[in-house]
């Protein structure tokens, strides 16, 4: 964390935040709160993400939430639940980060869709 903090001070950016703590409760303690996220970004583990993670996710209601995986089988099982509350995909982008291998990341911009 001290690089980041370190690398936002030598990019004179002053307005961002940083945290450490488990994912998944960091984001139900910040729904909890009420609070809101512009910019979500996801990378869950192969299983993918859990339902009280998808769901504070959708109640902080970030503007974008960017969805990197390696298991495209939960990614569209998550995929779907956050389409079906409030979300739309917007793009799609396979990376081959290990070539020679049948592995692939995929990375999915999603975006609010407007009320």
């Amino acid at each position: 964390m001290q690089d980041a903090k370190t690398n936002a001070k030598l990019n004179e950016i002053e307005n961002i935040s940083f945290y450490n703590a488990d994912a998944g409760e960091f984001m139900v303690e910040m729904a909890r709160q009420n609070e809101k996220a512009d910019v979500l970004f996801m990378d869950p583990p192969r299983a993918g993400s859990d339902m009280k993670f998808l769901s504070s996710a959708v109640k902080l209601s970030p503007e974008k939430i960017v969805y990197i995986s390696c298991n495209p089988e939960t990614q569209k099982r998550d995929l779907l639940y956050l389409t079906k509350n409030g979300y739309k995909v917007r793009k799609i982008q396979p990376v081959d980060m290990f070539p020679h291998t049948a592995h692939v990341e995929t990375v999915v911009l999603i975006t609010r869709v407007e009320k």
